[in-house]
């Protein structure tokens, strides 16, 4: 009984002297010390990749993983082939198909071309506004910039559209011109010029700064190919640039014969 006093005696004086012992970072409450530690255990040489929520289904690895044999897909059948036994879109189980059935009708051209529109009252507006200096050639890139466009697909078509309204003589160069549009710009004492892009040089004319970084010289204007263009371009009705272009030769043949 005695030797079992003085081992608790002996326990008390031990938990004393432990608790007057006990270092600073042991009053820190074991909540903010769990958070602490799991922070600070955070490395960069520690991270891995989150695990996917839901496991690939494994198919083929043997009977004993319960997914092999026929994979899941039964005994035969039309399900069980390959595809899954899905038929191809527009399959009727052998008959004739609709798409087939009926002839075509209608087709995408090719050809086609989508000019962006402008009339002569915007044009004038955008002038009035100060957006554009009519005292210099006005070309695709001054009316993207100014936003009087703001889409060129295959170029810019200047329409007659409000010709009362312009009273600023203009030099402008775009891609088509209708004839109410060349009347009214010429009455009022500018000049118009059609002028052919195709994408490369219209891309250029618009962003020429995609090549100027890069120190590499503008590409030329391209000249027309199809029978189509060459004809419109070169008739002085629309004032095409190729009409243009062969009357200032003639005009310098004649001075040099001269």
């Amino acid at each position: 009984m005695v030797t079992n006093l003085a081992m608790w005696s002996s326990l008390r004086i031990l938990r004393a002297g432990a608790a007057i012992a006990r270092p600073a970072w042991s009053s820190i409450p074991r909540i903010l010390y769990a958070n602490y530690a799991t922070v600070s255990t955070v490395r960069i040489g520690n991270l891995v990749p989150a695990q996917p929520k839901k496991q690939r289904k494994r198919l083929g690895r043997g009977d004993g993983s319960d997914r092999g044999g026929t994979s899941t897909r039964g005994n035969k059948g039309q399900k069980g082939r390959a595809g899954n036994g899905k038929p191809k879109p527009g399959f009727e189980g052998g008959q004739m198909p609709l798409i087939r059935l009926i002839p075509k009708r209608g087709f995408v051209n090719s050809h086609k071309q989508t000019f962006a529109p402008v009339n002569l009252d915007r044009l004038q507006f955008w002038i009035d506004q100060g957006r554009i200096d009519p005292s210099q050639p006005i070309t695709v890139k001054e009316l993207y910039e100014s936003r009087c466009i703001h889409q060129i697909h295959d170029g810019v078509k200047l329409l007659g559209d409000g010709s009362k309204h312009l009273t600023t003589p203009i030099h402008i160069v775009v891609s088509r011109a209708s004839q109410s549009a060349i009347k009214a710009v010429e009455a009022a004492g500018g000049s118009i010029v059609c002028r052919y892009y195709n994408a490369l040089s219209l891309r250029a004319q618009v962003k020429p700064h995609k090549w100027l970084l890069k120190n590499k010289p503008l590409p030329q204007f391209a000249d027309p190919v199809s029978k189509r263009d060459l004809l419109w371009y070169s008739s002085p009705n629309h004032r095409g640039y190729l009409a243009l272009r062969d009357a200032q030769r003639r005009a310098a043949d004649k001075a040099d014969s001269a």
